[in-house]
């Protein structure tokens, strides 16, 4: 199982037939909800919300509890202390990748620095 950041997530939606769509297509994939927000909230139209909807329920979740929220929160203090900023629903999806043990497939560079600090998280190379 691998854990969709939503810039990979976006990309397969660009293009179904794309090699990448049929890489996604033949693998065990998990999304978390703050990657189905940030897609919901790039919709650009009521059939693209109900093209991620329809999408969402075929792919595993991997949901965050109340106590997530306090280890994505330490998370950020440790990096911050490091010298290291990154958005919040960055933090929260590394922490998410962490909590399950399930690499994360991404294309931002925030996830190479949290990873210099947190080495339990797992970077998929697509």
């Amino acid at each position: 199982m691998v854990l969709l950041d939503s810039n990979v997530l976006i990309d397969y939606f660009r293009s179904r037939e794309s090699d990448l769509a049929k890489q996604i297509d033949s693998m065990e994939i998990a999304l978390c909800g703050v990657v189905r927000t940030e897609l919901l909230q790039g919709a650009r139209s009521e059939d693209e919300i109900d093209e991620y909807l329809k999408a969402f329920r075929t792919f595993d979740n991997l949901p965050n509890d109340e106590y997530d929220w306090e280890g994505t929160g330490f998370l950020l203090q440790t990096l911050r202390q490091n010298g290291i900023r990154v958005p919040l629903a960055d933090a929260l999806i590394a922490f998410t990748a962490i909590k399950y043990d399930v690499p994360l497939w991404t294309r931002d560079q925030h996830f190479k620095f949290i990873q210099g600090l947190y080495p339990e998280l797992s970077l998929y190379e697509g």
